[in-house]
């Protein structure tokens, strides 16, 4: 559905038929929620929120990546070369 509204959808109803699973129940309060003002720069500023909240979690599975490779010795019962 954001994504919907950063490409420029502005219309409830469209937008609330986006829902899946246990949202698809709650479609008359999604298009409720969704009319009102959302404009072009509301749409590029959930754009670079998006973008963030992305570039966050690659750095945080970047950040598990390096501590299990650092812990790997650990694991194995064994002290750490070196």
């Amino acid at each position: 559905m954001m994504a919907a509204l950063i490409d420029g959808e502005r219309n409830p109803k469209v937008l609330a038929q986006l829902a899946r699973t246990s949202l698809r129940r709650k479609i008359p309060l999604l298009e409720e929620a969704f009319t009102g003002r959302f404009t072009d720069h509301h749409a590029f500023l959930l754009g670079k929120m998006l973008a963030r909240i992305d570039a966050l979690e690659a750095d945080i599975t970047e950040v598990e990546g390096k501590i299990e490779e650092e812990i790997t010795p650990f694991r194995l019962g064994g002290r750490p070369a070196g």
